[in-house]
């Protein structure tokens, strides 16, 4: 199947939020967000309009559909989500977790975004996994299968620098899995050190060497949480917030204001236009971020 057809091909496959390998990110008006942080690697595939990146001041890269970006962990984005001609966005999103990128062993380390044309092997892959993923019976070995052919064709396209990102910070990535578990808990540093059996001298001082702290890394957590909640979810605004572990939904929009430059209000509203657009001009169904 040449390019042009994989890419049509996807672009009809619908995807659900819950699909376990792909996360879509869809938007009918344009959705700039700052200092976006990525935990993992990530791979993203542009399929519809145009992401416009930030990544330094005065340099501009407008990626539309049909290209791949290989973000590397730890990186933080700033970008703007721009849909085509018929109001339309759409970027697919893996996450690499480090359980797949174990057999990378030591090498260089490199963290700066890459980006490259569709690779249609990579394609294929993601085609495949939804053809297959309503009649999963192992959804979790068979994931973790798809993830890990997804990360050889990455090295094989010469990425092992990028994908090493994801071996790094390890005691930072022990401490997350335990917050993780439940954001909206009150999480105190002592809970924590219970938790991982280390002293809270020892807990901070291993989260300075990683260029945390607890209490950085908590409400990073948290935001990033309530950003996929509120793109990929319809619960209110107080919900999201309780569920992120702040007790007022207006302490958690302005922590969300700081942190991405957009409130989740002026978010939740491009939904609200979304549905206009939807019902006026559109017919088909409707795209939640």
């Amino acid at each position: 199947m040449s390019l042009p057809a994989l890419l049509h091909s996807l672009l009809l496959q619908p995807v659900a939020n819950n699909n376990g390998l792909i996360l879509p990110f869809r938007t009918r008006m344009p959705q700039s967000l700052r200092r976006v942080p990525f935990a993992e690697p990530c791979l993203m595939l542009i399929l519809q309009g145009e992401k416009q990146l930030q990544p330094a001041p005065g340099q501009p890269l407008n990626l539309p559909a049909g290209q791949m970006l290989l973000i590397p962990a730890g990186c933080e984005l700033t970008f703007t989500n721009q849909p085509d001609e018929h109001c339309r966005y759409l970027a697919w999103v893996i996450s690499l977790p480090a359980d797949d990128l174990l057999p990378l062993g030591r090498g260089p380390v490199r963290r700066e975004l890459q980006h490259f044309s569709s690779d249609p092997l990579l394609l294929t892959l993601m085609q495949q996994w939804l053809q297959i993923q309503p009649q999963l019976s192992d959804p979790q070995q068979l994931l973790q299968a798809r993830r890990r052919e997804i990360t050889l064709r990455l090295l094989e396209l010469g990425y092992s620098a990028e994908l090493r990102s994801g071996l790094q910070q390890h005691f930072s990535r022990r401490v997350q899995a335990v917050v993780s578990e439940d954001l909206s808990h009150d999480w105190q540093i002592s809970d924590v050190c219970q938790r991982l059996a280390v002293s809270e001298s020892t807990l901070r001082r291993k989260l300075s060497d990683e260029q945390h702290s607890f209490r950085d890394l908590l409400s990073q957590l948290r935001l990033v949480q309530g950003l996929n909640l509120l793109q990929t979810s319809s619960l209110s605004v107080q919900q999201v917030a309780d569920a992120c572990g702040y007790r007022s939904a207006s302490r958690f929009s302005e922590r969300f204001r700081e942190r991405f430059g957009t409130s989740p209000a002026e978010l939740r509203h491009s939904q609200t236009a979304d549905t206009i657009i939807r019902q006026t001009t559109v017919s088909g169904s409707t795209l939640t971020v």
